[in-house]
């Protein structure tokens, strides 16, 4: 199996769930087992959710002929053409059933649950306590990566003028 990461970025409704879903099938066709090796991030619940949902629900609609997955089917067969429809549909098939009764190794979710997936793997190591939870604060990161910016400027007035400049602009326009 290649390894590579890939990562997608699109704007909302520009089809990021149907191309993340058609490449996570692509693997699968190519090795129903390939689950198994697979990660896929997210950055929220209801993505992970309805990025499993598709996947699942496509790769059944494929393995049964099912119209709603004809998109799927005609992609995977375009995209992957040392494969025959035929092996495709079989796969497709035998893919869905192996996720089902190991869906434990359908690893899709959430970037903060990665992390703490990573962290309670490692907790013993770094004497941490195993039951941790992490967060993502995105107030406090933005916080904390502007503190650090203005504590590593160079005094020269070049650097520190626009952000002077930002600064009275916000405060003459009663911004935060």
């Amino acid at each position: 199996m290649e390894r590579t990461l890939k990562i997608y970025r699109a704007s909302a409704g520009s089809g990021k769930t149907f191309t993340l879903a058609l490449e996570y099938m692509k693997l699968l066709v190519e090795n129903p087992y390939s689950y198994r090796n697979i990660l896929a991030v997210t950055f929220t619940n209801k993505a992970t959710g309805e990025m499993k949902e598709r996947i699942l629900g496509k790769l059944y609609g494929v393995a049964n002929g099912l119209d709603d997955a004809n998109d799927y089917l005609e992609k995977l067969v375009e995209q992957l053409p040392g494969i025959s429809r035929e092996t495709i549909i079989k796969n497709a098939g035998r893919a869905l059933e192996l996720i089902l009764h190991d869906y434990g190794h359908f690893r899709i979710q959430t970037i903060d649950a990665f992390f703490q997936t990573v962290l309670r793997s490692l907790a013993k190591e770094l004497e941490l306590n195993g039951d941790m939870e992490i967060s993502l604060d995105g107030e406090t990161l933005l916080e904390d990566a502007v503190d650090s910016y203005i504590r590593n400027l160079d005094p020269e007035p070049k650097e520190i003028a626009p952000i002077l400049n930002f600064i009275e602009d916000k405060l003459s326009a009663g911004s935060d």
